[in-house]
């Protein structure tokens, strides 16, 4: 009879050590400056799935992490890539990805057909909780839905809930000019020229140093298509909003103004579909130009925050978006 040691997560530890292993060789590090190391051993193992044990061979492999009297710290967004990068199925961010990702199964009839939602929403400024901020009301309307209530300090300040409509709509570019910005991005993606993860706040405002450094997430890549679109000569503008699901998930996107009308560009959304086994083959075209019902927009570029505040120290403001029953 023969003894399988397995860690917390339920893999063999050489074979979960070895995948990790191969993750922090992939994965690119939040560069220095932009590094805020504050999870330990074992809040970066609960994030990662895995056993703390393993956190720390990583170290020793190569995974960033800075030295304190209490032990290693490490970087939130340095953890969720290295899940990310290491494809092991059991990270928090491989799980929220894939559970956000359920928009892309299915017919896609189901994904323009108009949905009624009601959301809970909740704004607060990073690092000071004391600080109270009103969420901005979203406007579905440019996306051809329609907000139907809108309720503020609904839970106490810095809370609201409205109740809404979305529509989605099939469109698609008319232009080769149009249709390279899109897919030149989503090759860039899928190729590994650029990385898609998570980016930290500081590094968003940041644009041309994260894309210095190869990385790339959904704020990021609007603001670069943007870029090349004008650069192009076309008119576009970056936007912000949720994915809607079990949760709500901070979404950004660009639009290009192309023969009378604004058109959604998603590579990035394109792209995640591809990494799920479950994505419907028709989603990534969907994404090059039309708009899904499950997202919800405001009327605020993918720069801004979703909430009334304005900022003398640079603080990074946190909205939190969650359907709700819509009946209670």
């Amino acid at each position: 009879m023969t003894t399988d040691h397995r860690n917390a997560a339920g893999d063999p530890p050489a074979s979960r050590l070895e995948a990790m292993r191969r993750g922090v060789e992939r994965m690119i590090p939040v560069p220095t400056g932009h590094r805020d190391a504050r999870l330990g051993v074992d809040e970066a193992a609960h994030q990662l799935g895995c056993a703390s044990e393993l956190v720390e061979l990583l170290v020793a492999a190569g995974f960033p992490a800075e030295e304190t009297p209490q032990g290693p710290r490490f970087d939130y967004h340095d953890v969720m890539n290295l899940g990310l990068q290491s494809g092991t199925g059991r990270s928090v961010a491989e799980l929220g990805e894939r559970s956000c990702m359920r928009l892309a199964t299915g017919r896609p009839e189901s994904w323009t057909a108009a949905r009624d939602w009601r959301v809970r929403l909740a704004a607060s400024v990073e690092g000071s909780p004391e600080t109270v901020v009103a969420p901005l009301p979203p406007a579905p309307k440019v996306l051809g839905g329609e907000l139907l209530a809108w309720q503020a300090d609904i839970d106490g300040p810095g809370t609201a809930e409205a109740r809404l409509t979305t529509r989605g709509l099939v469109d698609s570019p008319r232009t080769d000019a149009v249709r390279d910005i899109h897919d030149q991005l989503l090759d860039e993606l899928a190729t590994g020229v650029y990385q898609y993860g998570w980016i930290p706040g500081t590094l968003r405002a940041e644009p041309r140093t994260a894309l210095a450094h190869r990385m790339a997430d959904c704020v990021v890549s609007a603001w670069l298509m943007r870029e090349r679109a004008e650069e192009a000569g076309l008119r576009a503008r970056t936007r912000k909003g949720f994915l809607l699901g079990l949760i709500g998930v901070e979404h950004a996107w660009t639009e290009v103004y192309e023969e009378g009308r604004w058109l959604v560009l998603d590579p990035v959304l394109a792209y995640l579909g591809g990494r799920q086994r479950n994505t419907a083959p028709e989603f990534a075209d969907f994404c090059r130009g039309s708009i899904h019902n499950r997202v919800l927009a405001w009327d605020r570029t993918a720069e801004e925050p979703l909430a009334d505040h304005v900022s003398a120290n640079g603080e990074r403001i946190l909205v939190d978006c969650r359907p709700l029953p819509l009946a209670d």
